[in-house]
């Protein structure tokens, strides 16, 4: 990958991420980035994120037409009795 310039940090020490870092590294607004420290280089990568967090929202259409999964949870527990 070709260099960058390098970011400067802010006053809150914050830096941007270069577009084509985040494009490789699959990453986006609101993903959350774990750092390490290697022989005074630092390494940045996607965070492992839990099972849970992965999953939310999917599903989400379903739950919408069955009119809200209180709906959805009514009419599955009305089938069983049939």
């Amino acid at each position: 990958m070709p260099s960058t310039p390098a970011p400067k940090l802010t006053s809150k020490s914050q830096v941007t991420i270069p577009k084509e870092v985040r494009r490789r590294l699959g990453i986006g607004p609101g993903d959350r980035v774990s750092f390490e420290v290697r022989d005074g280089e630092a390494v940045i990568r996607p965070a492992r994120t839990s099972l849970a967090r992965r999953m939310r929202g999917l599903g989400k259409e379903m739950w919408e037409q069955a009119g809200g999964s209180d709906a959805f949870l009514r009419a599955e527990r009305a089938s069983w009795g049939e």
